[in-house]
């Protein structure tokens, strides 16, 4: 639009020129003016040459104040060129810098992938370094590990060793003991073969397993108590053989390995609660030989408490009545085995662990005969706190089929 507006104005321009040199010039011819002392025609002529001159002028004149390049054309055209001339110089250099750049930069991008190639290399190494010290700190972890344990173990044996040299001395301490022991042992074997000898001429005072005594040492720290306890259930034990044997025919009374006596006593002192002692003949006795005894050890607890459930059992109590002590066997015998099973001791030679009386039976009788023909649940229940050591007391309940109570004993 700049351009249609200047080419608008330069031809409005040039004919309003024209026409006002046609003006003046046919004026001049008119009136026969003379300028510069020429004649009217030659100074019609000078008009209109001025006249041009001035379109010319005036046309240039508004395209040098309207354009900077028509004014550089006009009057800048050398210092264009030579403005040009340096350009071109200048690409050329800028040319010829580029292929050097480009050169540089093929040689930088050639560098650039040997530089990328050895770091993915140094990479690789790097990563195989890293693995090989994880390797190496995990072998150290795994060194320091054994290291504890071997410290650990060592921390181990040397207590073991001064374990050992303490029972080193010990043993050192109790060989005379045992030399001794082992002078008396060979007496008491040369005594069981004249007993041997004689057995069948004497009559067995004591039967291997019998229990001659028993009772509960309570749980102390005090190594005097703990012997004082254990003393007397050994004197018990004596004060019983002498009541049947009197006391010639007791001889030396309850005899005791040494070895035993000491490893009862250890187990005593590191004995966690109340523990139950029963002293069990060894070996069958009779009269004249001294009693060879084991030592029995049990930890003692509360097994029934006064009226706990110990057992049950339904049985059909025939027509005829017949059978009856069968039944009150096996169900007694069923209540012996339950309440071995739950810790209480039975008797070495009996196996039984409580004691009834003839009333209960005599009861338990009578109430099944009265009940003939029917279905008959005999429960048994601890009649007080029963210990370990025992005996068992019973409360006995018979309930026919119609759950009625028949009897309480």
């Amino acid at each position: 639009m700049y351009g249609i507006m200047l080419i608008v104005v330069l031809v409005l321009t040039g004919g309003v020129i024209a026409f006002i040199g046609d003006r003046l010039g046919s004026k001049v011819g008119k009136k026969k003016l003379s300028l510069f002392g020429l004649r009217p025609r030659h100074t019609s002529i000078l008009v209109t040459i001025i006249t041009g001159i001035l379109i010319t002028t005036v046309t240039f004149g508004i395209l040098a104040i309207a354009s900077k390049d028509v004014r550089t054309a006009l009057f800048g055209m050398n210092k264009l060129k030579a403005e040009l001339n340096e350009k071109q110089s200048m690409l050329e250099e800028a040319s010829g810098a580029l292929v050097n750049v480009k050169n540089d930069l093929n040689t930088t991008k050639e560098e650039y992938a040997k530089s990328k190639k050895d770091l993915e290399e140094t990479q690789e190494d790097l990563e195989i370094a890293q693995q090989a010290a994880e390797l190496l700190r995990q072998e150290q972890v795994a060194l320091q590990n054994r290291n504890q344990e071997l410290w650990s173990d060592n921390q181990t044996l040397i207590e073991h060793n001064q374990s050992l040299a303490e029972n080193n001395q010990f043993l050192l301490a109790n060989n005379e003991s045992l030399k001794a022991d082992n002078l008396e042992l060979e007496k008491t074997n040369n005594d069981l073969q004249e007993g041997i000898e004689n057995i069948r001429e004497r009559p067995i005072i004591y039967r291997v397993g019998e229990l001659l005594a028993s009772g509960v040492i309570k749980k102390t720290d005090d190594p005097v108590k703990i012997q004082n306890d254990l003393n007397q259930i050994i004197a018990l034990a004596n004060s019983k053989i002498i009541d049947r044997l009197g006391t010639e025919g007791s001889k030396d009374g309850v005899w005791i390995y040494p070895i035993e006596y000491q490893k009862a006593m250890d187990r005593l002192k590191q004995a966690k609660g109340d523990t139950v002692i029963r002293l069990i003949v060894a070996a069958n006795l009779v009269k004249g030989d001294p009693v060879l005894t084991e030592l029995e050890m049990h930890p003692n607890r509360v097994v029934y408490q006064e009226n706990e459930f110990v057992y049950q059992k339904i049985y059909n109590v025939p027509i005829d009545g017949s059978n009856s002590e069968m039944l009150i066997s096996d169900f007694l015998r069923n209540v012996n085995m339950t309440a071995i099973n739950n810790g209480i001791l039975p008797n070495p030679l009996t196996g039984t662990v409580g004691v009834i009386n003839g009333n209960q039976i005599y009861a338990i009788e009578k109430a099944l005969a009265e009940n003939r023909g029917k279905d008959v649940l005999i429960s048994a229940f601890a009649a007080a706190d029963t210990e370990v050591l025992g005996p068992l007391r019973l409360h006995i309940y018979l309930k026919n089929e119609t759950e009625q109570e028949i009897n309480h004993e």
